[in-house]
């Protein structure tokens, strides 16, 4: 392995630990201060339309400047976001500290795959897949350890875990990683201005990736934002450490394809991607909709297992593969944040539904990636899209 992916991968597990912490614990830390689900709702949606722009200007950024002080900027803005949510319970400022997390969250999981491609992209879907479950594996170890000190209400000892933990991924990769020659810096500097912050020239395939994850987007956070914990404690009077349990499996289920699953250069890409985000749709849809606890939780921690696991590693590569290698940067990180702008409104779904029935964020969550799931089909596939095209697929 080489030094860079040793880097790469040792920051991913890190941020994984950190991030299991975090947004676990968030939830219940905003619950237990008196902030009603709507306004939860307006925390989780309200800065997605800045971390959008700061997100699409990273990406120009780090053409311009290497991939490197942006991976570590994102670190070190969610180390602070972490450390500084339990000092207060103004909802403004939450609100602040929140988006801060999101936007080194965001930016970090852009520059994790550019720093991949940069360092092998012949080796880039296969090691993409690997490090993304390393990092599940890791998140769903720290969601264990955060049930068990939210179960206890030590709500500040839990930020300053993940705080911790985001500092200590910064300190490893910064050590470790060496960035090579930037060669894109002067065509980066021609894109600068509107082109890095809208996306102006963006190739067709992107704007459908970018529609597709916009979708998802919508349905995720509307699933797996605060509702995710609060649904099996309102819906079931599950206790906080079961599920921490259930939290953990969330985490791992989604670890062990990425883990296991071998990739080459063969298959179809678009259609993995388009049937396995389906068939998380469906699993989440039923999920909503079953009335006993243990078969509710056992067909719900298989969305990940059925689903994201498995098509993960297909969009990443698709979305490398229609990037342009003089502004790759700025089109990877484009497709990110228009997709994330569907933190906008899931959360606001969420608020606006949830009291009234329980298992409707994960009902509507479902749907909208069964639609996100049918908008691939305006993706050439791969009969039509030449030598330079031809799909990676499961091995």
């Amino acid at each position: 392995m080489s030094r860079n992916y040793v880097a790469l991968l040792a920051g991913s597990i890190l941020f994984g630990l950190g991030i299991g912490t975090y947004e676990f614990t968030l939830p219940y830390y905003l619950d237990s201060v008196g902030i009603s689900v709507p306004r939860m709702g307006l925390i989780y949606a309200v800065g997605a339309i800045g971390i959008y722009l700061l997100r699409m200007y990273a990406g120009n950024l780090s053409d311009r400047f290497g991939r490197k002080a942006l991976y570590s900027f994102a670190l070190g803005l969610a180390t602070v976001a972490a450390a500084v949510t339990p000092s207060t319970v103004v909802l403004w400022l939450q609100t602040l500290f929140k988006s801060a997390y999101d936007a080194g969250a965001m930016i970090f999981d852009s520059m994790y795959q550019l720093c991949l491609h940069d360092d092998d992209r012949d080796k880039y879907i296969g090691r993409v897949g690997k490090i993304q479950g390393a990092q599940a594996l890791a998140a769903a170890l720290a969601t264990v350890v955060a049930g068990v000190v939210v179960g206890r209400n030590l709500y500040s000892g839990a930020f300053y875990l993940a705080s911790g933990a985001f500092l200590a991924a910064m300190l490893a990769f910064g050590a470790r990683y060496r960035a090579g020659n930037q060669a894109n810096s002067a065509q980066a500097a021609q894109s600068s201005g509107l082109r890095s912050v809208l996306p102006i020239g963006l190739p067709r395939p992107l704007l459908v990736l970018a529609l597709t994850g916009f979708i998802f987007t919508v349905g995720l956070s509307t699933s797996h934002c605060f509702v995710m914990q609060l649904f099996w404690e309102r819906q079931f009077g599950a206790s906080r450490p079961e599920i921490g349990v259930i939290l953990m499996l969330h985490r791992f289920t989604i670890a062990v394809p990425l883990l296991l699953l071998r990739w080459s250069a063969r298959g179809r890409l678009r259609e993995i991607f388009m049937a396995f985000l389906a068939l998380e749709g469906v699993i989440l849809i039923a999920s909503g909709l079953i009335g006993n606890f243990l078969v509710a939780a056992a067909v719900w921690l298989t969305h990940d297992l059925l689903g994201a696991g498995v098509w993960m590693p297909a969009q990443s590569a698709l979305i490398q593969r229609y990037s342009r290698e003089e502004t790759r940067g700025r089109d990877v990180t484009q497709v990110f944040a228009l997709s994330s702008l569907g933190w906008v409104f899931g959360p606001l779904i969420a608020g606006a539904v949830f009291d009234h029935w329980y298992g409707g964020p994960f009902v509507l969550s479902g749907a909208l990636m069964v639609v996100a799931a049918c908008v691939l089909l305006l993706l050439p596939g791969q009969s039509r899209t030449g030598e330079q095209q031809t799909a990676e697929s499961i091995g």
